[in-house]
């Protein structure tokens, strides 16, 4: 099957369910990725665009990502582009993809642009259904939506939060998670920041308790057709 990840920025998948992906990569999936603001260009200690790219690039090699689909829209600028706009640049690539399984950001998020890519992300996915196209109203089987270190996590207590439902086994997969974080240069920080090597490992412990497995990464499971 053909499997999406729609992200706000370059490297969100990789913390997100980049263990997932590779897991799904060697299961012998299509794996493809839609990234918003593929420049990242409000980032701290970001690298030159062309090094940026080139991390970009190797990291999707490690996850096993076959294409992707990239916009330039401004990092942390996300909600100050028409709604439509945005809707329709992850359409583009439902319909380029064609994706079975689609995974984005959790909306209960500290960073605007993860909380409206996961909002245009599901009006995306129901693209099948909405218009007239050649896709099958059914196409979509189902979404899931992952956390960030240092953005999911770090979200105000307001409303519903991240509370996963469905968990995948990645401890095989683990590794190729953080040779793409590696590759990814200024994405980590230094221990005990919630996002470093150390706190990715030690969330795919917990989270792999609490469904009875060693290693995991955790979403929440929001649509599923068994067509």
């Amino acid at each position: 099957m053909n499997v999406l990840a729609v992200i706000a920025h370059p490297d969100d998948e990789i913390l997100g369910c980049g263990a997932t992906l590779r897991r799904l990569a060697d299961e012998g999936h299509q794996v493809y990725t839609c990234v918003l603001a593929a420049a990242a260009d409000a980032r701290h200690n970001r690298p030159e665009l062309e090094r940026l790219q080139a991390c970009a690039a190797e990291a999707e090699r490690i996850l096993g990502v076959r294409d992707s689909l990239k916009y330039e829209f401004r990092n942390i600028q996300l909600n100050v582009v028409p709604h439509l706009e945005l809707v329709k640049a992850v359409e583009a690539a439902v319909l380029r993809f064609r994706p079975e399984w689609i995974f984005t950001h959790h909306p209960a998020d500290l960073n605007v642009d993860h909380r409206v890519c996961a909002d245009v992300a599901l009006v995306a996915a129901m693209l099948p259904q909405r218009l007239s196209h050649d896709l099958p109203p059914t196409l979509v089987r189902r979404v899931y939506l992952f956390e960030v270190l240092s953005s999911t996590d770090w979200a105000p207590p307001l409303g519903e939060g991240f509370r996963p439902n469905a968990f995948f086994d990645v401890k095989a997969t683990f590794a190729a998670k953080v040779r793409a974080l590696e590759a990814f240069e200024g994405a980590m920080k230094p221990f005990p920041h919630s996002r470093s090597l150390e706190n990715v490992r030690h969330l795919a412990h917990l989270r792999g308790g609490q469904a009875g497995l060693e290693m995991a990464e955790a979403f929440c499971l929001v649509r599923e057709v068994n067509a």
